[in-house]
């Protein structure tokens, strides 16, 4: 399983939420929807947390082998 790479939409965004700022600010900036914003941090999310998963599972194969 690969590690799902965030597109340049999506990093920015989720920068963006990660310095303070609003959905809505943000949509403003970027000339978008708020319902665009929200989409793009749901992909976001998804993708982070599968990569999140990814790491939880490779770690825990390490700690199986060094016990």
């Amino acid at each position: 399983m690969s590690v799902p790479e965030l597109s340049p939409i999506e990093e920015r965004v989720v920068l963006l939420v990660a310095e303070g700022r609003s959905v809505e600010a943000i949509a403003a900036d970027l000339g978008v929807a708020r319902r665009t914003v929200e989409w793009h941090l749901g992909k976001a999310n998804r993708k982070l947390e599968k990569a999140s998963a990814l790491l939880d599972r490779v770690q825990g194969r390490k700690r199986g082998r060094e016990s």
